[in-house]
């Protein structure tokens, strides 16, 4: 029996942009604006001391551990760059409600990060056979992905984040082979024929708008590493198909990164 997961709702509501300072503050700088600041890097896990109004060593450090994860310059300064990036990582990003229907098809990533989130076409339209390819136990080609998004918007996961699914094949990330590309990635797959007429659905592209920027953001995957099959498989794979609409999907990545 499959069973059901959804994500949880916050305790309280996220800070939002009048939260943040409008000025310049930097090392030495003291009052009620650099509280602010602290108090939005408490709420974000960054500062673990009390927000006193004192940007001192401690807050520095924060401030520069949150700019290393945006990949921004870790000066420690509070600029333009920064609060923007502080207003994004703001915006609450929740994990859909998912059908677990595990595969037995994965490895252990070895240590490897999770860098990538790949997107694919399963090459047919219908559900039920996309869950027995990606989920059939025996054969020399024995394939998964960590999620299977239906037509109808149900999000099937297959396999555990943790996990290496098998969906890259032979790849390579920006001409890299090592590590490989499924131990380095999450991958999502689509229920769709992939002709380039058939269009991807509504429900799909709904589930994807909060899907990919949960991932991005969790496992800090940067954004041109959001990518198709076709991108590490030149030649070899064409998908998701042309009439797939990534600008929808990079503008729901970009509100929150």
């Amino acid at each position: 029996m499959p069973t059901t997961a959804s994500a949880t709702a916050p305790s309280s509501a996220a800070p939002t942009s009048s939260s943040l300072p409008e000025e310049e503050l930097r090392e030495g700088a003291q009052g009620p604006e650099v509280q602010r600041l602290q108090t939005v890097l408490v709420r974000l896990k960054y500062l673990t001391a009390r927000a006193d109004g004192d940007f001192g060593p401690k807050t520095k450090a924060a401030l520069q551990a949150f700019q290393r994860d945006w990949r921004l310059t870790p000066d420690g300064v509070y600029g333009p760059g920064t609060r923007a990036a502080l207003l994004k990582a703001l915006v609450p990003v929740y994990k859909p409600t998912v059908v677990s229907r595990p595969s037995p098809n994965h490895e252990p990533r070895r240590g490897t990060d999770i860098d990538v989130i790949l997107l694919h076409h399963t090459g047919s339209n219908r559900v039920n056979v996309d869950l027995a390819t990606l989920r059939m136990g025996s054969g020399p080609n024995r394939v998964s992905a960590h999620y299977l998004v239906a037509p109808g918007g149900t999000l099937y996961q297959l396999v555990q984040d943790s996990r290496a699914a098998w969906h890259a094949g032979v790849s390579s990330l920006y001409g890299e082979t090592k590590p490989s590309v499924n131990l380095r990635s999450i991958g999502i797959e689509l229920t769709n024929d992939g002709s380039g007429t058939t269009p991807f659905t509504e429900e799909q592209y709904r589930i994807l708008e909060r899907l990919v920027p949960y991932l991005a953001r969790t496992y800090r995957v940067p954004k041109e590493n959001i990518l198709g099959h076709r991108d590490v498989a030149p030649g070899r794979k064409t998908d998701p198909a042309d009439n797939f609409d990534w600008a929808r999907v990079r503008r729901a990545v970009d509100s929150v990164l």
